[in-house]
């Protein structure tokens, strides 16, 4: 979800003060966000649409335990391909939104060239998902994967 946009939207403290707020609990009744910030209803309402328009706010969704909704398997797992031209790298990236499993995709710098996070069902889920989309690739030259054991930070907010 990381953009980088040629032009950024100029935020001043109420809107982040906004985001924070929204961030913390996006079904908040719109009133007690505006008096909280200390502004109309209808100001407050204008200033969530343009945010939403200028794509600050890209969407609304329910945070849910993996664990708890039977995904006991989440993993880390960097990939190296064996050509990064750009044909290669937007062919891998398509192949992997259409992965329900692969929670992020990341292209990254250094010594490999992506970062996924994945989630499965079980460690033979998991198996299954590194053979089909990993390890019979002939693109993909080498795959490493890291198991998460504890997740003791899982954060989705941002520091507005």
């Amino acid at each position: 979800m990381n953009s980088s946009t040629a032009t950024n939207p100029t935020l001043d403290r109420i809107d982040r003060r906004l985001l924070g707020l929204l961030q913390q609990n996006n079904r908040r009744p719109l009133r007690d966000l505006a008096d909280e910030l200390e502004i109309s209803a209808p100001t407050c309402l204008r200033r969530m649409r343009r945010l939403q328009e200028e794509g600050v706010i890209a969407g609304h969704v329910a945070l849910l335990d993996p664990g708890r909704v039977g995904f006991g398997v989440t993993a880390y797992i960097e990939v190296s391909l064996v050509e990064t031209s750009g044909v290669e790298l937007r062919a891998f990236e398509r192949r992997m939104h259409r992965c329900p499993e692969v929670l992020q995709c990341s292209e990254i710098s250094g010594e490999v060239d992506y970062l996924l996070t994945v989630v499965a069902r079980d460690l033979v889920a998991f198996g299954e998902f590194t053979r089909r989309h990993l390890a019979d690739d002939r693109r993909v030259r080498a795959y490493r994967s890291l198991l998460v054991m504890r997740q003791t930070k899982n954060e989705h907010r941002l520091p507005v």
